[in-house]
């Protein structure tokens, strides 16, 4: 099991911990208690408006989606290759660029 503090650029707070279990290829998301919804990424935030803390491998793969380059990318071979990789693998990819998205300020730190 690999796990990821998630953190606001430029702030040390983990507002969740990504786990990722190699074995079975499944991540999952849980969010510490002191964390408030203002304080997460949006999707994570639908999460706590409800109440829930811990996010299942469904939500919480389409979180990691929202954050890496899709294979179906017109110039992914060319994004692999300056990438060092031969082919495509959605964790190497958010681990490479340290989960960082353009559509907000946070990013993954390895724990």
């Amino acid at each position: 099991m690999k796990r990821y503090a998630v953190k606001r650029n430029g702030r040390n707070k983990t507002v969740a911990i990504l786990n990722y279990d190699e074995e079975n290829k499944i991540y999952t998301i849980d969010v510490p208690e002191n964390v408030s919804e203002k304080e997460a990424p949006f999707m994570i935030s639908l999460f706590l408006q409800k109440g829930i803390r811990h996010v299942d491998s469904m939500w919480s793969f389409r979180w990691v989606q929202s954050r890496v380059i899709p294979n179906s990318r017109q110039n992914i071979g060319e994004i692999l290759r300056v990438n060092g990789m031969r082919s495509y693998d959605e964790h190497e990819l958010l681990v490479k660029n340290e989960g960082r998205s353009c559509q907000d300020e946070f990013h993954i730190e390895a724990l």
